[in-house]
């Protein structure tokens, strides 16, 4: 298989038209069974795919208490599947309703950003990810690269300080130009922080793009001024003002006085890494050079847990 199950998506799922034949250009191996069964079914060619590319591949893990499951109301033996393959991005079915509680519809899981050392920029990248998506919605934009240029822009994320020194492929037009061009789905090179703040005149950003929806809903002002310091953190981070948390943790293993530049982390380095990770997540080390003027609350942990509301009567 060209992939392993921990990797980029290698198919789009989506309703526009024919643009799958457009984007879809890796090699994405089907189980033929699989896809002929669908099919046969009636899922549509471009789902049916999208399953059948999961069922290449054997289920990792699976109790023997749930083999034998009646497959038309449970979604064990599915989920065993989807479950085990840990791409970029996840379509979730809806799982067994409860007898209790909201029914939990279909869902998109985006998957690929890795943990911040604070709730604060844990959710400015949440929140940016959310944003997006509605803007998407809302303005009904194109943002569909062919997925050879996804591939080369996850590799190109890895390298080192990829945020600043390394550049991307986009869409260069997110919307149908108003104007003739030669190429309408054309893509170009950018840096992460065009790609978020804007380009000349043809790409306004995705930033810009998010204020703007939310000016169009009416957002409250509370919750704009909140939303302007998570923009800032993520428009700082790809400027450079602002380090991320591998050039930050780089910057103390190299100051260390136990680090001796041979790419060898000593005991001692690797503790008080760790160490500074934690006080600064839990509010205890500030660390301008990250998170700039943002401060971190210490973290309590007093009223930590759920306390579930009682039954008995209290005594007056």
């Amino acid at each position: 298989l060209p992939k392993s199950r921990y990797e980029s998506i290698s198919v789009y799922l989506a309703n526009c038209g024919g643009c799958m034949k457009r984007y879809n250009d890796l090699d994405a191996p089907v189980d033929g069974r699989s896809l002929e069964r669908l099919l046969e079914g009636g899922v549509d060619d471009d789902l049916a795919r999208h399953v059948a590319h999961l069922f290449v591949r054997d289920p990792l893990v699976i109790m023997k208490s749930r083999l034998r499951l009646d497959d038309a109301t449970e979604t064990d033996h599915f989920e065993n599947l989807q479950g085990t393959n840990w791409q970029t991005v996840r379509w979730k079915p809806p799982p067994r309703a409860t007898a209790c509680g909201p029914q939990v519809g279909w869902r998109v899981e985006f998957r690929s950003m890795e943990v911040q050392l604070t709730d604060f920029e844990n959710a400015a990248f949440t929140t940016f990810v959310v944003l997006v998506s509605r803007v998407i919605l809302a303005f009904d934009l194109n943002l569909y690269l062919p997925l050879t240029k996804v591939d080369e822009n996850m590799r190109r994320a890895h390298l080192r300080d990829a945020v600043l020194q390394q550049r991307f492929w986009f869409r260069k037009h997110m919307a149908p130009p108003e104007e003739h061009v030669d190429d309408p789905d054309a893509c170009e090179e950018m840096s992460v922080l065009e790609i978020l703040t804007g380009k000349g005149d043809h790409f306004p950003g995705l930033i810009p793009l998010i204020f703007a929806y939310l000016e169009a809903i009416q957002c409250d002002p509370e919750t704009l001024e909140l939303m302007r310091s998570y923009m800032d953190l993520l428009r700082r981070r790809a400027s450079g003002q602002l380090a991320t948390a591998a050039r930050w943790m780089r910057a103390r293993v190299a100051a260390h006085p136990s680090y001796r530049g041979d790419s060898r982390v000593p005991d001692d380095v690797a503790y008080d890494l760790v160490k500074a990770c934690a006080d600064v997540a839990e509010g205890r080390l500030r660390a301008s050079e990250l998170l700039g003027e943002q401060p971190i609350p210490p973290l309590r942990t007093d009223d930590a847990y759920y306390v579930p509301l009682m039954r008995r009567t209290i005594a007056r």
